[in-house]
Order: C-alpha cells, then structure tokens, then sequence
C-alpha cells in the first residue's frame, strides 16, 4: 500500500507561528520531505560517535529483549520520561549501535530556541540533522500549529522504518524526585492511536544524564563508574482494545495514561536496583 504524502500546515495553522518561526518551520519541513537521506547519514554516523564520547562508558542499558525483534521497516513510536536535554539522543545512539531498527526518525521538539532563535535551526542541524521536529508551541494560541504537529507525526508513522520519539510529560521535569513523572500530555495517546495498530509503543526509562554537554564528556571519560547513565527498555504498551477509537479524545487520554504507566514500571525497576546511585547522577539536571 502506499504511503500518503505527509500533510503542510493550513494558513490557519501557521497563523500562530511568528515570522522566524515560520521560516525556521519551512526551513526544517523542507529538510524532512527532501534531505531525510542526509539526516539519516548525520545522525548514524556524527551524532552516534558524539554521543557514545559523551556517555558511552557510563551507558548501561537493559530491556534490550522487549525490541530485539523490530526490523528496519517496523514502525515505532519510543516514550520516554524527560530529565535532561539529551535523553532521546542517548536512545537514538543505543537504538542505531545495538538494535535494528529503521533509521527515519523525528523528535518532536519544543519551539523555544530551535524555532524561535535565529541560531536555532543550525543547532537543529548540527544536533540532529533536522531530526527535532515538528515543533511544538508553548503559547496557548498555538493549539491550532500543535494540532498540525500531532497529525505530521502520524503521517510520517505511515512510512515503513519510520521512528517517532515523544515525551508524555511534554517538558523537562526538573523535579527533585527523578521517579516521579509530570502530569502526562494526551498528545502521545492521540498519535498512538492514529498511527495504526501496526505502530509498537515502546516505553523507555532514561536517567543520569546532564544538561552540559562538556560535562557529560568530562564524567565520560574521567568518572564513569559514580555517573552510570541508564536507558531501560519495556515491553510494548497494550493498546490493542482501544483500536478504532483514534477520534475518540477519551481513549487518547488512557492511550496516553498506559503510555505512561509503561515508564513508571520502568522507573520502579531502576528505583530497586539503583536508587543509592541516583543521587551523583542527577546533580546538575
């Protein structure tokens, strides 16, 4: 079946965007529809070398088993908790070294900076290819450009060996507690949904990473056994019961709330074993 062609926001749509934040959209949006081969080659080659010198010797990652069946062409949406700046990155370098999946992925990125800064999208490009997209507005008037954003991401999961990277808690959780999660955004359930039955829903749990990335480098390389980072796979979130229903804003939300759940799991395990570890991990999140 072919896949259809990934929608362009309406007038209406793009009417919330400031001028900047239009031309850094267009920018971006150009770059997904014409140069994804380059985004793929970037981030398989300069941005996995970049991120295993700043974490690779502190990594440990489990749960591999629940993906090791996932192929170049399975479509899959990763949720994982927020701490850090990088914690996608850190995914996308364990995703790309030890796990087979396709290597057409986005990360749906907040505006602040990347869209809105003169500088942003060469950040943007030189970070991940063009891959943090879409943006999403922070201001309450740009409900209409995030719906946009929500129905992009469920365009491009119609595309085989697509991978779409969300976090349910929509910001960066800067509380004092790394196991308790923010209040979940039920954007995630509506493009869990959305995007088929043949979308798996892989939960992560990530944690130990820092905002600086010279620091990371520095503990990388000098103190790596007392700042262990952890990336933590879980099985599949059920969604199954709640096949049809990708207009019903209800069932986005439990979609959303088993999202959630799937990290939370996580977040106990990793509570368990490593809590006594938690605390040099976290300093300067």
């Amino acid at each position: 079946m072919p896949v259809p062609p990934v929608p362009r926001p309406t007038a209406a749509q793009l009417e919330p965007l400031s001028s900047l934040e239009r031309r850094c959209f267009a920018a971006a949006d150009l770059f997904m529809r014409r140069l994804r081969w380059w985004s793929v080659l970037w981030n398989s080659t300069f941005m996995v070398v970049l991120t295993w010198l700043a974490t690779g010797r502190r990594m440990r990652v489990q749960g591999l088993e629940h993906v090791a069946d996932l192929g170049p062409t399975d479509r899959v949406l990763l949720v994982a908790n927020h701490r850090s700046f990088f914690d996608f990155f850190q995914v996308m370098a364990v995703a790309f070294a030890r796990l087979h999946l396709g290597r057409r992925l986005i990360f749906p990125v907040r505006s602040t900076f990347f869209y809105d800064h003169p500088l942003g999208p060469l950040v943007n490009f030189l970070m991940s290819g063009m891959s943090m997209f879409p943006p999403i507005l922070r201001s309450r008037a740009g409900v209409r450009f995030n719906e946009y954003a929500l129905d992009r991401c469920v365009a491009e999961l119609q595309a085989p060996g697509t991978v779409v990277g969300i976090h349910p808690e929509g910001t960066r959780n800067k509380g004092p507690d790394p196991y308790t999660l923010l209040r979940v955004t039920r954007g995630v359930g509506r493009v869990a949904l959305q995007a088929g039955p043949g979308v798996r829903v892989v939960p992560i749990f990530v944690l130990g990473g820092e905002n600086n990335l010279a620091e990371e480098v520095r503990r990388n390389f000098l103190e790596p056994a007392r700042y262990p980072l952890d990336v933590m796979f879980g099985p599949a979130v059920e969604l199954s019961d709640l096949s049809g229903r990708g207009e019903d804003a209800a069932a986005w939300k439990e979609a959303a709330r088993r999202c959630v759940a799937g990290i939370e799991a996580l977040a106990e395990e990793h509570r368990r074993r490593y809590a006594a570890e938690a605390g040099p991990s976290e300093q300067g999140a």
